[in-house]
């Protein structure tokens, strides 16, 4: 396990950083192109899904960036575990507390791989609820019934609506493609990896639609690859293995222990489970609509 103290005297300073940027309103050359671009439903799926995908793109002197679709503040067991409170005692700050955790999580592991602090989008939208946002009737905000709140907030560094348009974004679809329709536009990545439909987690599988969406909007022509983190795929022969080397593997286990800090008991298998020998990715297409 990592040195904890030193763990988060580092993590403060970048978040520090990341925060005064924001609040300066500076986004440090906010169109320089991506080779390749992550998105995640929660902090910690990027690195369980794709470090290895971010190590050699990092090694090879790429530009990869990173989406956090969600804050992370849905997981009731882990909020009680932080509070060190029954579930049924949980309070919204206690949820926001959860989401300022799993941030600094990403903000910490995204750095140790290299991943420049521009190029780590935080969406804010709500943990376990983007199938109702998506599939919603109207246009009324979604409620994210654990914190109340209605629009995207960032615990510790500022949501990117925020950061770009100097305010948050509704919980609503069409929020969650644009958002992301706009970072492939500005960004132009060659492609693009997120949690595919055939994953089991809700999140997860809408992650897949948002993206397809946005891509299509913005004429999207580079390659797009799904992984799957809870689960089994459709198809038993993935399109691209990746084998991690002995140090990759090691570098990978450590992140995730990274993730597993300041959450026991809740996650403290999540490296044993999620830190494989391989990645695995489908391609996905863009003339087909994937699955719910």
């Amino acid at each position: 396990m990592p040195n904890v103290k030193k763990y988060y005297c580092c993590t403060v300073a970048v978040v520090l950083l990341l925060a005064h940027g924001a609040a300066q309103g500076v986004e440090p050359n906010p169109a320089a192109k991506l080779d390749l671009l992550i998105v995640a439903p929660h902090s910690d799926d990027e690195a369980i899904g794709c470090a290895a995908v971010l190590m050699r793109a990092i090694a090879e002197q790429k530009r990869p960036g990173v989406v956090i679709l969600t804050a992370g503040d849905g997981f009731p067991k882990a909020a009680a575990a932080i509070a060190k409170k029954p579930v049924d005692q949980l309070t919204a700050d206690n949820f926001l507390a959860l989401a300022a955790l799993r941030q600094r999580h990403s903000v910490e592991a995204m750095r140790r791989l290299g991943v420049r602090e521009q190029d780590l989008f935080f969406l804010g939208y709500p943990d376990g609820g983007l199938a109702d946002v998506y599939e919603a009737a109207d246009d009324t905000p979604y409620r994210q019934p654990f914190t109340g709140r209605t629009e995207t907030y960032g615990p510790l560094v500022a949501d990117y609506h925020q950061r770009i348009h100097g305010r948050p974004a509704k919980y609503v679809r069409d929020s969650v493609v644009g958002d992301l329709a706009e970072i492939i536009r500005t960004r132009r990545p060659q492609a693009i990896y997120v949690t595919s439909h055939a994953d089991e987690h809700s999140d997860h599988r809408f992650a897949e639609r948002y993206v397809v969406d946005a891509a299509r909007a913005e004429n999207y022509q580079g390659a797009l690859w799904g992984y799957v983190v809870h689960g089994a795929p459709t198809s038993p022969l993935p399109d691209v293995r990746l084998t991690l080397t002995k140090r990759e593997f090691e570098l990978k286990r450590e992140l995730l222990e990274s993730y597993e800090v300041g959450v026991s008991p809740v996650h403290d298998s999540l490296a044993e489970t999620y830190a494989l020998p391989e990645e695995s990715f489908w391609k996905l297409s863009l003339l087909e609509e994937p699955t719910k």
